[in-house]
């Protein structure tokens, strides 16, 4: 599976937090994935979250785990989403799921455009 596979760049950020009261932006670091990216089907397009569905978008096979936002809660720090480089475009990955049935384990993500 991986022969189908490209090398493309995620940018992945760590949460900011607060200093002495002032916000600082988490550090970015660029990692480099194999994956593979394809089209939605309508029926995939249809379970994006809420507000995503006209958003352009794709779904990504990949080894690499990647990382949705998160919201912060009272036992756990916010998630920035990871930001993908793919043809031409940025897009914002909004969900992520395992696939580690042991055949052929890997990482299904999906992506959404994000507006230049």
């Amino acid at each position: 599976m991986n022969s189908f596979r490209k090398p493309y760049t995620v940018t992945r950020r760590v949460a900011g937090t607060y200093v002495d009261g002032y916000w600082v932006e988490g550090t970015e670091s660029s990692i480099i994935i194999k994956a593979s990216i394809q089209p939605l089907k309508v029926n995939e397009i249809e379970a994006l979250p809420e507000g995503k569905r006209n958003s352009s978008a794709v779904k990504i096979y990949t080894d690499t785990k990647l990382k949705p936002a998160k919201q912060a809660t009272e036992t756990t720090d916010a998630v920035s989403a990871d930001i993908l480089q793919y043809s031409g475009s940025t897009w914002e990955i909004v969900a992520c799921a395992a696939y580690q049935s042991g055949v052929i384990p890997h990482y299904k993500a999906y992506a959404i455009e994000v507006p230049e």
